[in-house]
């Protein structure tokens, strides 16, 4: 993804000075945490997938600091829920600043978010945002559902990281262009990102992925690799049922192919994306900012 960041650099740049500037709005703690989550960074992929699929710089600029605002208001909630510690390995806001503030701070980033559009009159962008949150609150109540279950379907497990994951995509390229087919794409493309990411929790280098390998497994969470494993090796099984030992089962996941499996499936619905791209003008761009989606290692 370097090369398509090096050619968006103008424009990312600005998207971080609109994000700090939206998040400093108010002072006070909320300020403060805020500011750290957003400067954590991330890949910034949906301001990416939103220039892409955008001829207008302004709503380009002013969707991009919304669904950032959103995500990052979603991952600090995430790793509230989770207990986890560190994210792109930093200390997690409940982690540094307790709970409370790790609460009040995430659902002061969602109002940011949607202030942002409203402001400007965009409610057509207000209610497609509405969506996307909403398809959240799903997928996080069925991983609720799912937690400590192998025997979760692989359907039920592809439903909800559409929910998660794939619903934000596919606003971010909706707001972007307000184009169904680009939206398509969009909800496609984010199914094989969390694929991919899934596969990197059992695989990655924590070095790289800022998160502790095998984060999944002990916490129940069941993911495409997880699934597929736990259908061949009965310790699997047992780990992500949360009645075994986690000790060494990432070992024993590799050995199942089940990760080999989970790429072909995220490279499917990167084929599935690309097939909504007819006549899009930057197609070649979107083209390698999907191939970068499922090739990345953190």
């Amino acid at each position: 993804m370097s090369a398509l960041a090096a050619s968006s650099r103008s424009y990312l740049s600005e998207v971080e000075a609109r994000l700090h500037e939206a998040v400093a709005a108010y002072p006070g703690l909320v300020r403060l945490v805020g500011s750290e989550a957003v400067e954590a960074g991330g890949k910034r992929l949906r301001p990416l997938l939103i220039q892409l699929v955008s001829d207008d710089r302004e709503r380009a600029l002013r969707s991009s600091v919304a669904v950032e605002l959103v995500h990052t208001a979603s991952l600090i909630h995430d790793d509230l829920i989770d207990r986890a510690p560190l994210r792109r390995g930093r200390p997690t806001a409940w982690h540094a600043h307790g709970d409370g503030a790790a609460r009040t701070t995430g659902d002061y980033l969602f109002s940011r978010g949607f202030s942002v559009l409203a402001e400007a009159g965009d409610l057509d962008g207000v209610r497609v945002l509405a969506d996307a949150c909403l398809a959240l609150v799903r997928g996080e109540a069925l991983q609720k559902r799912q937690q400590h279950d192998p025997a979760t379907t692989i359907e039920a497990y592809l439903e909800r990281i559409a929910l998660k994951t794939g619903k934000l995509f596919e606003a971010a390229c909706l707001l972007g262009s307000r184009d169904p087919s680009l939206g398509r794409f969009g909800l496609k493309l984010g199914i094989a990102f969390q694929i991919a990411d899934d596969i990197l929790d059992c695989a990655g280098d924590s070095t790289e992925t800022g998160k502790v390998a095998g984060t999944d497994l002990r916490e129940g969470t069941p993911t495409l690799p997880l699934l597929l494993a736990a259908q061949k090796d009965e310790v699997v099984h047992a780990a992500l049922a949360g009645g075994g030992p986690t000790v060494g089962v990432l070992v024993r996941i590799a050995a199942t192919g089940a990760l080999e499996h989970s790429r072909e499936r995220a490279l499917g619905f990167v084929d599935e994306a690309l097939e909504s791209l007819n006549g899009a003008p930057r197609r070649g761009e979107l083209v390698a900012l999907a191939d970068a989606v499922v090739n990345r290692t953190a």
